[in-house]
């Protein structure tokens, strides 16, 4: 017997050992450098006896994590920042990836719009189900993940050569900060949502139910308590898993209206307060009015029934509506619907007197119905809105800060002895709970009548000023708790941005921001110029706002994408597709152009081979595949142009004038949607040596121009026919009759006398100060630029050629 209790002793030492490890490592983790400025509610040992004795795998998480977390803490030391979006498909998380987009955004406004399997699409109102986002993310993440097997893949089948031209994508792990939105619920849907994220989340302090997109309008706060406790969990369940989750905290308090609770002092300076004693609560006068509206017979109008006020409350609120002649306003309402509804009796009226012509009535009657249900709904909105507007202004609300700096400005103005001044105290309020400023005030001898709970609205809801003094408390509360702080703004305000940036970081100088660049915004309509627009998140940059992000991006570029696609098939049938998308892919450059391999369609036949051994015969990408079609070329591809180059390399680096290295072309949209297209030469550092910008086109006749926008060339190369080369090379690809050049330069001259002397251009108009217009000759020049003898011959021509020295095609 005793040694069974010794072994059992011993097995629960074990245990004990290796909780206290457990503990010790918690214990490292929270102090590390990387929770230097990270405050926690809860203990290491809460968290180690939170788990289970096995931990589930959260390595995405955890090195997702690790890398956003220090890629925004270098831009944040750097002053710099990311801009971004927020894809509304894997595709476009993989395609913005594959730009250089590096920390993604998942909204929970694409996820409302998009709806589900069960849900149907809406406006963002939180009102999806908990795991719609973690989903959302999870298909991001497969996309991103597969696009990593298949570059990898590809690149071990790359030469050394290939793969320095060809640089790797970083697809993994995923970094993608997804919205949280308020939490959708207690600690335990907290929980639950953290532990189906990707190692980030962002929640703000909405409540739920009243939750609003953040430009929409009567946002609803929780306390400034309320949003540390969503804050906490998160970071709880973050140290559960092990995970250094990157947590943004977010406040909608610069543009909110109410509050759910005034349970927290830190609030308190911001709630709104009745000044007036004799005043009647907001709540009965809103219900009195609706009542009024049900007596007068419309039993829809029935919103009262809700709440059960008394009737002494209804009699006070209807004296009130009447002293304040207010019930003129509600009787014009009812006449004004009791007017469409006689007009509807009298159409009746006549619909029984008369057979013939009973159509035509009943459609008028039914649309007649409709007008009515929107009449009635609209004035009663508006009378409301009226009504809601005289009692703010009779019951003269005011914060209880406001209300006290008045009677001391009123005591000042009388020369009476000021107690305090009314800066002083403003900011002494500022920081006091309001029992605290209350017992102050009255130390005073300033006793001034305010009441927080007369304003409440029918839902019991305060009223607060919202404002950015509200937004920099609410910031400064959450920051200790958060990685990130984010404040929701109705327009853009550099000048606002700094003032609540400046506020935040002179208390938590390392606390790095986050900025919503709203596509609901009107950029155009305030007046922004292209280059302040341009300009706008790099001005955030420099004020630590490091995550700078167009929420739905995604969402407006697949409806407007369908949108010219659905236009384009019915007015031009299958060209609408070929010109939309198709010839736009390939002038773009874009991976998505074979479409096989951009899905990866390569990798799965070589899966597919590891799997069944070289004995399979059946590929996707083999045979009669559709892939080779877009293979096949259409415009001479870019490596003419760089096979061109090595051979102009290889004669000035004979000549020592040369050390660029293996030269590579880009051909790519001067911006993205742009029709003015770029053409690029880097040497073998990736420094830019030429460039050209230019445009395709055709003219009234038909004939295809290329408009020569400009072209540079940096200095030592110039002189050497590089920019003649590459002029070479538009002429091949796109087989143009005349080029244009635009507001020519001295380089543009050189060029077309080159170019005729050559042989490629017939004859050239340059009376036009503002655009040389010359006319190609189409055939000699691709006679020339089909073989590589004659662009030797060019290359090794020592000076300019001369009239009697013209350029000869090599015969084939």
């Amino acid at each position: 017997m005793p040694a069974k209790i010794t072994r059992l002793d011993a097995r629960r030492d074990n245990e004990a050992m290796a909780w206290a490890r457990e503990l010790h490592e918690t214990e490292t983790w929270f102090q590390s450098q990387r929770f230097s400025h990270i405050t926690r509610l809860h203990t290491p040992f809460e968290v180690v006896s939170l788990r289970g004795s096995l931990q589930e795998d959260s390595t995405i998480a955890r090195e997702s994590a690790t890398k956003m977390h220090d890629y925004l803490q270098r831009l944040f030391v750097e002053k710099k920042q990311e801009t971004t979006y927020g894809p509304f498909s894997p595709t476009g998380a993989v395609r913005a990836v594959m730009e250089g987009i590096k920390v993604l955004y998942l909204g929970g406004w694409a996820t409302s719009a998009k709806g589900s399997e069960s849900e149907d699409p809406g406006a963002d109102l939180a009102n999806y189900a908990l795991d719609r986002v973690p989903k959302e993310g999870g298909s991001w993440v497969r996309a991103l993940l597969h696009q990593d097997e298949v570059q990898r893949s590809n690149r071990i089948r790359m030469t050394s050569l290939q793969r320095k031209k060809t640089p790797a994508i970083e697809f993994n792990p995923p970094m993608i900060i997804p919205d949280g939105d308020t939490g959708h619920g207690g600690e335990h849907h907290i929980r639950n949502l953290v532990k189906n994220k990707i190692g980030a989340i962002h929640i703000e302090d909405q409540r739920p139910g009243c939750k609003v997109c953040g430009h929409q309008g009567q946002k609803v706060l929780v306390s400034t308590a309320e949003i540390i406790s969503r804050l906490n969990t998160a970071r709880l369940q973050f140290d559960i898993m092990k995970v250094p989750g990157v947590i943004v905290a977010r406040t909608d308090s610069h543009d909110a209206t109410a509050i759910d609770s005034v349970e927290d002092e830190r609030d308190h300076p911001f709630v709104y307060g009745a000044t007036n004693p004799h005043i009647v609560p907001f709540k009965n006068v809103n219900l009195a009015v609706i009542r009024k509206f049900y007596e007068e017979g419309f039993k829809e109008i029935n919103g009262h029934l809700l709440h059960g006020i008394s009737e002494e409350a209804y009699k006070h609120a209807g004296e009130w509506l009447k002293q304040e002649r207010l019930t003129k306003r509600i009787a014009e309402g009812v006449e004004k619907i009791n007017k469409e509804v006689a007009t509807l009796k009298r159409i009746r009226q006549q619909a029984r007197r008369q057979r013939n012509g009973q159509r035509d009535l009943r459609e008028q009657l039914a649309a007649l119905e409709i007008t009515i249900k929107k009449v009635t709904e609209e004035t009663v909105d508006s009378v409301l809105a009226a009504v809601r507007q005289v009692w703010a202004e009779k019951a003269g609300l005011k914060t209880y800060a406001d209300a006290v700096a008045e009677v001391i400005q009123a005591r000042q103005q009388g020369k009476a002895k000021l107690p305090m001044p009314i800066d002083r105290w403003k900011k002494f309020a500022k920081g006091a709970s309001h029992e605290e400023a209350r017992a102050q005030a009255k130390s005073m001898d300033v006793d001034t009548f305010w009441d927080w709970d007369l304003p409440r609205t029918p839902e019991g809801l305060y009223q607060v000023t919202g404002g950015r003094e509200m937004a920099i408390a609410r910031g400064l509360a959450m920051a200790p708790f958060a990685d990130l702080v984010w404040r929701e703004t109705a327009k853009p305000d550099l000048d606002d941005d700094k003032d609540w940036a400046d506020a935040i970081h002179a208390e938590f100088p390392h606390k790095m921001l986050a900025y919503n660049l709203s596509p609901s915004w009107n950029w155009d309509a305030w007046g922004f110029t292209d280059d302040q627009i341009r300009s706008y998140a790099n001005e955030l940059g420099k004020m630590g706002y490091v995550y700078n992000f167009i929420t739905y991006g995604g969402h407006q570029t697949e409806a407007l994408m369908n949108g010219r696609l659905a236009r384009a098939l019915r007015e031009e049938g299958v060209l609408g597709f070929v010109r939309l998308i198709q010839r736009a892919l390939r002038l773009a450059n874009d991976p998505a152009q074979y479409p096989q391999t951009f899905v990866g369609g390569g990798w799965a036949d070589r899966f597919r081979r590891a799997a069944r051994g070289p004995s399979l015969t059946t590929t996707s990408m083999g045979g009669k595949s559709t892939e080779t079609q877009h293979r096949k070329t259409v415009e001479v591809p870019t490596s003419v142009l760089e096979r061109w180059l090595r051979m102009w390399a290889h004669h000035w680096s004979n000549q020592g004038l040369f050390t660029g290295g293996d030269l590579s072309v880009e051909l790519k949209e001067r911006w993205a949607g742009s029709e003015e297209m770029m053409l690029n030469v880097f040497d073998e550092a990736r420094d830019k040596i030429a460039e050209i910008t230019f445009r395709v086109d055709k003219d009234r006749a038909g004939r295809k121009f290329l408009a020569v926008k400009d072209q540079n060339t940096v200095k030592k190369y110039r002189a050497r026919r590089l920019m003649s080369l590459m002029h070479f090379f538009l002429l091949h690809r796109y087989k143009t009759d005349l080029v244009h050049y635009l507001t020519p330069t001295d380089d543009n001259r050189l060029s077309v006398r080159r170019m005729i002397h050559n042989g490629v251009f017939r004859e050239a108009r340059t009376d036009d100060p503002n655009v040389f217009a010359i006319e190609v000759d189409t055939a000699r020049a691709q006679k020339i630029f089909a073989n590589d003898e004659s662009i030797k011959r060019f290359i090794a021509r020592q000076s300019e050629p001369s009239a009697s020295r013209a350029f000869k095609p090599a015969v084939a």
